[in-house]
């Protein structure tokens, strides 16, 4: 009986750590952006299974309680710090991701829909066009599609939530000298983006960078896009924004 007990306890424990090393990989290090001139360090939560908790605002632990945490494996509640959109400008990760808080305007709904929010938006590009990536929520009022991976992740696990959340985004963009805020890019005209630039839209014109293969059905009409169709338009408005020019050339 009393190894029986040990067993079990020694299950449990495993059990418990096997979790806190899962939910610390879920804070990633990097640096909150809280004004033009504050900057801290920080553990940013990631979950892509809830994208938005880094998208609706955010939560953080600082230096100290993520090391406590890794050497005792014990978190306390209040050491999670949380902070909303209107308090920081945006964060980096040491992977390499650039987080931004930004106002999007969403132009697929009406009335009080279109008005500015603020969104903690990826951001993929910078230059004379920078461009977002917006991850969809999985609570509230989300696609059927969405609904059955999110049920089925139950099951089958997190991952493939993750994968599914990962491939199925949305592209924003704003061109300084003509979008206030950013939009979708089905809302923006791609002429307007790139058509001042003779050279890049030739390139276009004749699939240099492989863009015209993505308009699918899906691609062309609805506002979610993949990973393929990102990495198109990446090559194309990186081009125009200067960067990689030189090993991009019309044909």
């Amino acid at each position: 009986m009393k190894k029986d007990l040990i067993k079990i306890a020694l299950l449990i424990f495993a059990f418990f750590m096997a979790f806190s090393a899962s939910a610390q990989g879920l804070y990633q290090k990097g640096k909150i952006q809280i004004s033009k001139k504050k900057q801290i360090d920080a553990y940013v939560q990631i979950d892509y299974c809830f994208p938005q908790r880094f998208q609706e605002d955010i939560t953080y632990l600082e230096p100290d309680s993520y090391a406590k945490w890794q050497e005792t494996g014990k978190l306390k509640s209040k050491h999670k710090i949380k902070l909303k959109l209107k308090d920081f400008q945006g964060f980096t990760l040491d992977n390499g991701q650039t987080f931004k808080v930004i106002k999007y305007v969403d132009l697929t709904k009406k009335g009080m829909g279109m008005l500015p929010k603020r969104i903690c938006v990826e951001q993929i590009a910078k230059g004379t066009v920078d461009v977002y990536k917006m991850y969809s929520n999985t609570t509230g009022k989300i696609s059927h599609e969405l609904a059955d991976v999110f049920m089925d992740s139950r099951t089958q696990g997190d991952q493939m939530l993750i994968d599914y959340i990962q491939d199925n985004f949305q592209i924003l963009v704003q061109k300084q000298a003509i979008h206030k805020n950013p939009r979708n890019l089905q809302g923006a005209s791609l002429l307007t983006l790139i058509g001042d630039n003779e050279r890049v839209k030739t390139n276009y014109d004749n699939n240099y960078y492989g863009f015209r293969d993505q308009f699918t059905e899906r691609q062309k009409f609805g506002v979610i896009v993949n990973k393929q169709y990102e990495s198109s338009f990446l090559k194309m408005i990186n081009d125009y924004n200067g960067i990689g020019v030189a090993a991009l050339e019309v044909e």
